[in-house]
């Protein structure tokens, strides 16, 4: 649908879309115009960085103005190349930022490096940290991760409420022996002195183990989202989305195939939603296990069970008392709280009744957005058939 064709209406639905980290349910939705354009800021921030590591600590400052000069020659040369293969004039500015701008602003400064003898692991070092932020900057923008983490904020208290009632009900028995985890003398010396990539290879496998678990959990409503029937509970639930004029009007949903993007998109924003979940169960299980272990284990004992120096980052006296915070501890108590999230994990999508409160609510928001879509998409296919 032409730009000065689109209503109101479709102005607010696509813009919800986008705060509920849907932006691929936009009809001819273009990363390179809605993801990469919007990132202009974000790449030449990363181009200036870039730039400005290729510089050497020891040159004078007439080489540095010179290997300034050399970077933006660089990135000239590679807007003039840009502009040639798009069938533009060579010294037209870029109104939207392609992938082939995008790569070349990324990939300029490592260039320049090289160019001005920075050798080639140096340059190869600044290339993969600009590609790597550059990725995830586009991920996180183009399926809308930054305004569906906001817009979690907004919906925290009802899914804290549901969480909390599934991790009540689950969880008893699991903190007992996480209890008793923690005041055994194996476990800190197992947990308490990991290290560098052990300990965070041991937050990775736990992390992977409950996202998989989710995935394989959350099939059925995932099917379910992708598969709407046009019945009247989609029309009420699409009257409480700013699709409402659209359902007002008498338009018929509309039900074309998702492309594998805009599922993975949907299927995507589910797990953030409910994994963010997770995260706040082990978070507070962590923290209650943090608070345990200040009350309870003292600095002789962390040394008797450690066996070697804890690192003490914190200590105080309190009632005559001392009270401690280690290294130790902080590890012992965030894996706990990470095993404790991947059992919560199984425990909320394994059981019928947990998976039914834990997911409730976030499906029903995702069924409205997917209401939404199919009376949105049935106006686009009015519209196209008026033209045609």
């Amino acid at each position: 649908m032409a730009e000065g064709a689109r209503s109101e209406t479709d102005i607010a639905v696509e813009g919800w879309f986008r705060q509920n980290g849907l932006p691929h349910l936009i009809a001819g939705y273009d990363p390179r115009e809605d993801t990469l354009t919007r990132l202009r800021p974000a790449l030449a921030v990363i181009f200036v960085i870039g730039l400005a590591l290729s510089l050497r600590p020891d040159w004078s400052g007439w080489l540095r103005i010179l290997a300034v000069l050399a970077g933006l020659l660089v990135a000239g040369a590679a807007i003039v190349a840009a502009n040639l293969l798009r069938g533009r004039k060579w010294r037209e500015p870029p109104q939207r930022v392609g992938f082939i701008e995008a790569t070349a602003l990324v990939l300029v400064p490592p260039i320049a490096a090289l160019v001005l003898g920075e050798g080639l692991v140096y340059s190869a070092v600044i290339a993969g940290v600009s590609i790597a932020v550059a990725l995830t900057l586009y991920a996180l923008a183009s399926f809308g991760i930054l305004p569906l983490l906001v817009g979690q904020a907004q919906r925290a208290l009802a899914g804290a409420v549901a969480t909390a009632s599934v991790a009540v009900r689950a969880m008893a028995i699991m903190l007992a022996l996480l209890l008793f985890l923690s005041m055994s003398v194996e476990t800190w010396q197992a947990f308490g002195t990991l290290a560098g990539w052990r300990f965070g290879g041991v937050l990775i496998l736990f992390a992977v183990l409950a996202l998989l678990v989710l995935l394989a959990g959350l099939r059925q409503e995932r099917h379910q989202l992708l598969a709407p029937d046009d019945n009247p509970e989609l029309a009420a639930l699409a009257r409480a989305t700013p699709a409402e004029p659209f359902v007002r009007s008498g338009i018929r949903p509309s039900f074309p195939d998702l492309g594998r993007i805009a599922r993975f998109n949907i299927g995507l924003a589910m797990v953030i939603s409910l994994a963010l979940r997770v995260v706040a169960v082990s978070a507070a299980v962590g923290a209650l296990f943090l608070i345990f272990s200040i009350l309870v284990v003292d600095r002789q004992l962390t040394l008797a069970w450690v066996g070697a120096d804890p690192n003490f980052l914190w200590s105080a006296s309190v009632a005559g008392r001392e009270v401690v915070i280690s290294a130790a501890s902080i590890r012992v108590v965030t894996l706990l709280g990470a095993f404790a999230g991947l059992y919560f994990t199984v425990v909320a999508v394994g059981d019928s009744q947990n998976r039914k409160e834990f997911v409730e609510d976030e499906l029903e928001r995702q069924s409205r957005v997917i209401a939404a879509w199919a009376f949105y998409r049935g106006h686009i296919d009015r519209e196209e058939s008026k033209v045609g």
